[in-house]
Parts: C-alpha cells; sequence; structure tokens
C-alpha cells in the first residue's frame, strides 16, 4: 500500500494489479488525474512450495473480465507462457481463448504477455524465439503485447509486423541503472508505447527518482546519458 501511494503520487500511466490488491487499494483511485489499471486476472501454478518457481505445470484463471469491469479496470492481462509440456500449454491457450470471448463481450482490452518459460531444446535464443508466441497472441486478438526487449532493430520490427501496441517489460532485477534507462531509450525508439517495472524500479530506495527518471524518457524524449547527469544516477 505503502510503495503504490509513493508510485501513484509520482504520476505514473498505469500500475499493473492482482484482484485482491486491487480491491484493497480502490479507494486510491477514485478522483481525476489517477493512473489507469491493468488488472492480472491469471495464475501460472509453478510450485508446490510458497515462494519458490520451479515449473508451470497449470496456468488458471483467478478472476473474470465481469468482475474486471465492476472494478472498473481499464485493461486485463493474461500471461502467455511457452515452452510448456503439452498440456499445459493447451491450458494456456484455453485461457486466453476464454478471456478474449469475455473481453468482447464486455468491451475489454486484452493485453498478453508472452514469456518463455520452460526447457529449450531448439538451441535458438529468447529473443528468437519470442516472435512466434506474440504472433498467435496478436492472431488469438489480444489488443496489446507485453514482452521482453529483444533489441531495438528486433523490438521494431515486432511492432511495426503486428500492429497492436507494445508495452516492453521490466525483466529480472537488475543493478546496473544506467543500463535499464538505456534499454527504455530504445524501446521508445522502437516505436513501444510504455514499459512496464516492478521489482527494478519499486524495489529501489531511490523509487521516487527513478519513476521521474523514467517519465523524462517516455514522455520527454531525453536521453538516457543526460537523465544520469541530471539526478546523479
Amino acid at each position: 500500500m505503502k510503495t503504490l501511494k509513493k508510485v501513484i503520487s509520482c504520476g505514473v500511466d498505469g500500475v499493473l494489479l492482482s484482484p485482491g490488491i486491487a480491491k484493497l487499494t480502490e479507494h486510491l483511485f477514485e478522483g481525476k488525474n489517477v493512473p489507469d489499471r491493468i488488472l492480472t486476472i491469471d495464475f501460472p501454478v509453478g510450485s508446490s512450495t510458497p515462494g519458490k518457481f520451479e515449473k508451470v505445470f497449470a496456468h488458471k484463471l483467478i478472476s473474470s473480465v465481469e468482475q474486471a469491469v465492476k472494478k472498473a479496470v481499464d485493461d486485463v492481462k493474461v500471461l502467455f507462457p511457452w515452452r510448456l509440456e503439452k498440456s499445459t500449454r493447451s491450458e494456456v491457450v484455453q485461457v486466453i481463448v476464454e478471456t478474449i470471448e469475455e473481453c468482447e463481450r464486455w468491451d475489454m482490452p486484452l493485453m498478453v504477455e508472452p514469456v518463455l518459460w520452460g526447457d529449450n531444446s531448439s538451441g535458438k535464443s529468447d529473443s528468437d524465439l519470442i516472435e512466434s508466441p506474440a504472433r498467435i497472441a496478436v492472431e488469438m486478438e489480444a489488443d496489446i503485447l507485453k514482452i521482453q526487449f529483444l533489441g531495438e532493430d528486433r523490438l521494431s520490427r515486432i511492432i511495426h509486423r503486428f500492429h497492436v501496441p507494445v508495452f516492453m517489460l521490466g525483466g529480472p532485477k537488475s543493478d546496473d541503472l544506467k543500463q535499464i534507462l538505456k534499454t527504455v531509450q530504445e524501446s521508445m525508439k522502437s516505436d513501444a508505447k510504455r514499459v512496464i517495472f516492478g521489482r527494478n524500479v519499486c524495489q529501489r530506495e531511490n523509487m521516487e527518482e527513478v519513476l521521474t527518471a523514467l517519465k523524462s524518457i517516455i514522455h520527454d524524449g531525453l536521453k538516457y546519458e543526460e537523465i544520469v547527469q541530471r539526478y546523479d544516477l
């Protein structure tokens, strides 16, 4: 709650929330000029031990689009984990198809997040493989893609090939803030619409300063070198 209040006070464009947190924090989004809310409505079951991720063996909806509408959120999001066992992958597809049908019924935008979890026996890199699930997500009628940074040229090609808004995900925890800011700048040059950060922003002591730096790149078009010097990051 405390972190979310700080994030909102920094004037971010939107926040990604689970159903429980969305319910507990509804009062923070009353009035004008509040961030959009994106609701995560699925859950990949990846462990029998709390806090430990092993392997996705089930994929379930934990909320419905109808519930999202009642919460007055702006978008819903589901994962599209790839490289899983065939039965689990089939379950993932079914979850997405059902969600798309509900989104059409309620006129709710759907964000799909293709991720590469599981064994990679092809020998290809993640950046080579991610285009396939991204394409499939669009063909299944995803309104927005949330994908990892693939390099400026490759990301630009995906964005202009699929003709849907692309949000870049923040990725694994990194201590290299300069590289993170550079990646954001390259994402914007690739025509990504926004970036979605979690731990790489919210777990920093200078979170407010980092959010201001990100806004300067995304909204004002400043170069990351200028930002590093201005905020002494």
